[in-house]
């Protein structure tokens, strides 16, 4: 009995034992599969669902779109991609402060998510707070792993050109270009850029670079070449870019206006437009802009630099929330996007580009010959000029001016329509300072 007895109470203790074992096992299982597998799957589940949002989003059904991300969410509460979707749905359909509540909680999980940074940045660019905006992008650009900084630079810089702080977006433009040096979009805003500073030289070579290393024409950038090429007195090169626009794209904005006044004005003119009130208004805080519309107005009418117009401000993300091909919204310039995209060919870009690099860059023709005039006494306002006591007494053969107080190298290349690199040549200046009294010439000097 007592033999009975020991065997019972060792089946009953390997039962209890069994009983107790299985317990434990069955704590890390759920639903016959192990917890971690099922938080991959969950995690899987998620970016499925956030997928299909985006689709819906794409296609304009809202409801579909957030109920999909809704789900998201419960199978991925702390996801940051999940945000950062909800985020870009609340952008979409114009809730601001909601959007902005879902940046800073995909912010609140992971706070080194370069691609979140870089989209909130972009998204308080939209809003117009600007030196918020630069501090996300910067955070992006500095987190070691981050691999898109010229895009993050590039979107500082479109950011500063949207609120006229010209200064910071060239810099930013050149950082841009640093980090990846054919880059076109950023050679080609570079282009612009300079174009709009009047510095067509450069323009010139910015947008030679830009061709050789996208190999492809737009009938905006056909455009633009042609006016660089026209104001740096290239007009045997001109008429070759005219030609390429009007067999490429003869049903564009751009070849319509070229048949109806030769492209006088482009897109990019309205960049020109507020770089020449950026110059004024820092030279002088005082003008008002009743003022610098009526300098304006003397000026001849064909003299329009021009803006950064490829350019736009693009969320850096990859698929994990936003599509990484997002258009890009340019800042202030109503230039259509380009809707037109054609391979050059091997032979037609070559020539063009040997023609824009190897061609001599004379001062652009004035349309008038009084244009040429001896000596000016207007006192335009401008940057960069060292106030000096004494005027020089250097004699001068040919016209020159006489830099009043106010002056700079871009005031008086607008007056005379003579570019900057070529006062420069001509006058043998190391840079653009230049001093009240100083006579420049206005024309070749004889040799």
């Amino acid at each position: 009995m007592q033999k009975s007895v020991k065997i019972f109470s060792a089946i009953a203790f390997g039962a209890i034992t069994l009983v107790g074992t299985s317990g434990c096992v069955t704590q890390n299982y759920a639903e016959e599969k192990p917890v971690v597998d099922r938080a991959v799957d969950d995690q899987q589940k998620a970016k499925t669902r956030i997928s299909l949002a985006l689709s819906y989003l794409n296609m304009g059904n809202m409801a579909q779109a957030k109920f999909n991300l809704e789900r998201a969410k419960e199978f991925a509460p702390k996801s940051v991609e999940v945000y950062t979707a909800f985020a870009h749905y609340f952008e979409v359909v114009s809730e601001d402060e909601q959007a902005e509540q879902a940046y800073r909680k995909a912010l609140s999980i992971e706070g080194n998510d370069a691609d979140t940074l870089n989209n909130f940045g972009v998204f308080l660019c939209r809003q117009e707070r600007v030196d918020e905006a630069e501090k996300y992008f910067k955070a992006a650009i500095r987190v070691p792993s981050y691999l898109r900084i010229s895009e993050t630079y590039e979107n500082i810089a479109l950011c500063h050109l949207k609120m006229n702080n010209f200064g910071k977006a060239e810099d930013a433009l050149e950082r841009s270009l640093a980090h990846s040096p054919n880059r076109a979009s950023g050679l080609l805003q570079l282009a612009q850029f300079n174009y709009a500073k009047r510095d067509y030289d450069q323009a010139g070579l910015y947008m030679s670079r830009f061709e050789l290393a996208t190999r492809r024409f737009t009938p905006q950038a056909m455009a633009l070449a042609f006016k660089i090429q026209q104001k740096m007195g290239n007009g045997e090169i001109a008429e070759n870019y005219a030609k390429m626009l009007m067999n490429m794209f003869p049903e564009s904005d751009e070849a319509q206006r070229y048949l109806e006044d030769e492209l006088s004005r482009i897109a990019e003119d309205k960049l020109a437009d507020r770089y020449f009130a950026y110059v004024v208004k820092k030279s002088n805080p005082n003008t008002s802009n009743k003022n610098i519309l009526a300098v304006k107005k003397v000026q001849p009418k064909e003299q329009k630099p021009t803006p950064v117009v490829a350019a736009v401000i693009t969320p850096a993300t990859t698929p994990k929330v936003l599509p990484a091909a997002q258009t890009r919204a340019e800042p202030d310039v109503p230039a259509k996007p380009a809707k037109q995209e054609t391979p050059a060919t091997t032979q037609t870009v070559a020539n063009a580009t040997t023609q824009v690099v190897s061609a001599a860059k004379p001062a652009s023709k004035p349309n008038s010959q009084a244009t040429t005039k001896a000596v000016s006494t207007t006192t335009p306002v401008a940057a960069n000029v060292t106030t000096t006591a004494t005027p020089s007494a250097v004699p001068i053969d040919g016209p020159v001016h006489i830099v009043a107080k106010g002056d700079n190298l871009y005031r008086i290349s607008l007056k005379y329509n003579i570019t900057i690199s070529t006062l420069r040549r001509w006058n043998d200046l190391v840079d653009e300072n230049i001093n009240v009294g100083q006579a420049i010439r206005l024309s070749r000097p004889k040799k």
